[in-house]
């Protein structure tokens, strides 16, 4: 018995706004917008594109994001994957043959109680 596929943007959705997720998410189309999920991880697949600012639990970038990531625990750029902007994480890794460019703050404390407007979300 295998495990229930995580819920997916599909590669031909676009969506141009607000994502808030209470449980992990694998994106494969466009998003354009924001992204909160502050204890579960996001995962953009090989077709996916982002243009956004994320904050999770954990990032996994295997297509394409371009935008500002606040992770509270680690972000992975994967190989073949594209990643520009800035990132502020307890911890990154990043594959060979993984691209980057922006900056990387890796001051923040895993676990650590963070505040986004104003309110806990820890």
């Amino acid at each position: 018995m295998s495990a229930a596929p995580l819920p997916a943007i599909g590669k031909s959705v676009v969506i141009k706004g607000q994502i808030r997720s209470h449980e992990d998410l694998v994106i494969e189309g466009k998003v354009e917008g924001t992204i909160e999920m502050n204890d579960h991880q996001l995962t953009v697949a090989t077709s996916g594109n982002l243009h956004a600012s994320v904050n999770a639990r954990d990032v996994e970038v295997h297509g394409m994001l371009e935008g500002t990531v606040d992770a509270a625990d680690k972000v992975y750029i994967r190989k073949g994957a594209s990643f520009v902007g800035d990132i502020r994480s307890a911890g990154i890794v990043i594959e060979d043959g993984g691209y980057i460019k922006g900056s990387v703050d890796l001051s923040q404390q895993s676990g650590s109680k963070r505040y986004v407007n104003g309110q806990s979300s820890r």
